[in-house]
């Protein structure tokens, strides 16, 4: 039951000074050529270009590290291992803190990451508002839940207190819940049991800069390319992006897996 070679990341820098978002891919069972399990994480950092680059950067690797010291067997549990691992990032975040002698005071990032194999499926762990999209049979879902303020802004639009409108503009609603900021984090997305996947089905990682396209065009635009691959995916949607030119367009990572 493997997943093969087809996974795939870009990154554009929108009309940001600096890349901010960090992702990685890391084989967690198989080889480069057959691929069992995948380890995907995606970090969108905060506090200032420098700081944010380097939060996301530490976060990542750190994650990574981590997960391989609690996940060495297939028969290892991932909801522990991705759980163990965004603690030790956090911890990570808060010593790079502690040893800047104030220069990284205030920087953090959000995290996604996630186990994805096609006979277990895919199990994730998140802190922020980078979203987790499931495409299948020609539905699109996001799995992980959004720790920014459109959800409660989206709840205000569905009871007829705003317009509909509202979403796109409303001041708050980026602010943050929940990030890693090197101290307890308030919000964590880990449920207990992996979500089932079947051939076919696409999943999208990615920071929140993606979502200049609302659920409606991804998923029309994934509903036009499922023969196409990984890489075709990833770069259209970011080409998609740049198409709508927004002059604050944030950084944008995504990253891509097809269930064969």
């Amino acid at each position: 039951m493997k997943i093969g070679r087809n996974f795939a990341g870009r990154q554009i820098l929108g009309t940001r000074q600096a890349q901010e978002d960090s992702y990685a891919f890391s084989i967690v069972c198989g080889h480069e050529e057959s691929v069992e399990k995948l380890l995907v994480v995606i970090a969108d950092g905060m506090g200032g270009h420098a700081n944010g680059q380097r939060a996301s950067k530490v976060a990542v690797e750190a994650f990574v590290e981590e997960f391989f010291q609690h996940h060495p067997t297939t028969g290892s549990n991932d909801a522990f291992a991705l759980h163990e691992s965004l603690m030790f990032a956090n911890e990570r975040i808060s010593q790079s803190i502690d040893d800047s002698n104030g220069e990284l005071e205030g920087m953090g990032t959000t995290l996604l990451a996630a186990t994805v194999s096609k006979s277990q499926g895919v199990q994730w762990i998140s802190v922020g508002d980078s979203p987790l999209f499931l495409f299948s049979e020609g539905t699109l879902r996001r799995l992980n839940a959004d720790h920014s303020m459109r959800p409660f802004i989206a709840a205000e639009i569905a009871s007829g207190k705003l317009a509909a409108e509202a979403l796109a503009h409303h001041p708050q609603r980026n602010v943050i819940r929940s990030a890693l900021l090197g101290e307890e984090i308030p919000i964590i997305d880990a449920p207990a049991d992996p979500q089932p996947l079947q051939s076919g089905d696409i999943l999208l990682f990615a920071s929140d800069g993606l979502q200049t396209l609302d659920d409606n065009a991804i998923a029309a635009f994934l509903g036009g390319h499922r023969e196409t691959n990984a890489p075709q995916i990833v770069r259209g949607l970011l080409e998609a992006v740049e198409e709508i030119q927004n002059p604050k367009q944030d950084n944008v990572t995504v990253a891509a897996v097809i269930l064969p």
